[in-house]
């Protein structure tokens, strides 16, 4: 009466490789999910794998004495012990790869210590819609991180070979709005891992985040947003060791194949000791919007690849002016139904931007949240000198009036402008 767990996995195994498409009947199956449609191999049907040079023929057959069905495997005789155990072992790692990329993703959060129930984690589907294809990132970057993770997935023999345990740490940094936690997001869709977000601040001690990360399961990626801010603060539950320890002490290793990732907005205010080789393996910087990424968001929010706006968006980041990702997003979803006036309203933010920055800089009160990449006593993040900035913006005001007659004669449909002319500014 139980199942035999090998014809599953074969079974699956098979249904999964393109031939299944060559086969002369295939049923057409739909899944929970309503934009998935999956091929299963018919019954007496015969299918033909490749695997180390040799040929696999397998067949599905129905017993109708006892209405079991069947799956016959048959190799030549030559092949047979070469490759049958190495083949069996092959057809094992693709079932779990199946099952993983099928498996629902979740999201669990720590609650409070609450010694009536067993367990400090709560879950809920984790539905989130980014993937790697929809962040917006260096594509040269994009192409490098997942690469790195695909690589991890296949690195258990390689992991233990070394002595090392099966896991790897990411460190994301970079402003408020930057994208860090769709990034975050988009991992675990890419690879289907359950996210653990802990909540350093619902701790009472070191004991309590030991004994969370003895909870989690494989295949999951450990998140600690804001470490920068947590450690920063002058009293905390934890200590400095025990958040040390979690990030590769003893009883990290206690659980293998996942992932941490820490973020923080700027890892200027983090000792070395927090950051070094075997804690963070792999830094990742969200810095904010240049015009490389303007077109990206253009494109895909208001599915402009040019315009006559372009232009003057260019020359103002090139004056040093920034804001977020989030920023640029939320002006161009508000406007979405007006292209030219999305565009206007980012033009406008961004020269309140850099007017914004430019009177800090003279009145001495110091930088702002978007200056803190410039460093003390160094131009800009776009090498440009404070003094540069405020001929930049007296400049950008002289063309700005020199335009308006020109953008005032564009073609521009009514709706776009409100009843008094005027352009508003969404922060």
């Amino acid at each position: 009466m139980q199942e035999n767990q090998l014809y599953r996995k074969v079974y699956a195994y098979l249904n999964s490789l393109p031939s299944v498409e060559d086969s002369d009947f295939a049923n057409l199956l739909s899944s929970s999910k309503s934009t998935e449609i999956s091929l299963v191999l018919d019954e007496n049907q015969t299918i033909i794998d490749q695997f180390l040079g040799a040929r696999v023929h397998w067949k599905t057959e129905n017993c109708e004495r006892n209405g079991t069905k069947s799956l016959v495997m048959k190799i030549r005789k030559n092949d047979k012990r070469r490759i049958l155990v190495p083949y069996l072992q092959h057809i094992h790692q693709t079932f779990d790869e199946i099952e993983q990329k099928r498996k629902e993703v979740r999201l669990f959060v720590n609650a409070e210590n609450e010694p009536q129930r067993n367990g400090r984690w709560r879950s809920t589907p984790f539905t989130h819609p980014a993937t790697m294809e929809t962040i917006v990132m260096d594509a040269d970057l994009k192409t490098r991180i997942k690469s790195d993770l695909e690589n991890f997935l296949k690195s258990r023999q390689y992991y233990h070979r070394l002595g090392r345990v099966w896991k790897r740490s990411y460190l994301l940094y970079g402003s408020a709005g930057t994208g860090k936690s769709t990034f975050i997001a988009a991992m675990a869709k890419f690879l289907s891992y359950d996210i653990y977000e802990i909540n350093l601040h619902k701790l009472q001690n070191d004991a309590d985040l030991k004994y969370l990360l003895l909870q989690t399961t494989k295949k999951s990626i450990l998140v600690i947003e804001d470490l920068d801010r947590y450690l920063d603060e002058k009293s905390t539950a934890l200590s400095l060791s025990g958040i040390l320890n979690f990030m590769d002490g003893i009883f990290s290793c206690c659980g293998e194949e996942r992932l941490m990732v820490f973020t923080m907005n700027s890892k200027d205010t983090v000792g070395a000791c927090a950051l070094r080789p075997g804690r963070i393996d792999v830094h990742i910087n969200f810095p904010l919007c240049d015009f490389t990424a303007f077109k990206v968001l253009a494109n895909s929010h208001l599915g402009l690849k040019d315009h006559k706006l372009f232009q003057q968006v260019e020359d103002i980041f090139q004056t040093g002016a920034v804001l977020s990702p989030a920023e640029i997003c939320e002006i161009m979803i508000s406007n979405r139904g007006s292209p030219s006036r999305a565009l206007k309203t980012v033009i406008t933010a961004l020269q309140g931007n850099l007017a914004s920055r430019v009177g800090r800089r003279l009145s001495g009160s110091g930088p702002g949240p978007e200056d803190e990449l410039d460093g003390p006593g160094k131009e800009g993040q776009n090498g440009i000198h404070p003094m540069k900035e405020i001929k930049n913006l007296y400049g950008l005001l002289r063309a700005r009036s020199s335009r308006k007659a020109s953008i005032d004669k564009f073609d521009i449909d009514p709706i776009e402008r409100d009843n008094s002319g005027s352009t508003h500014t969404h922060e």
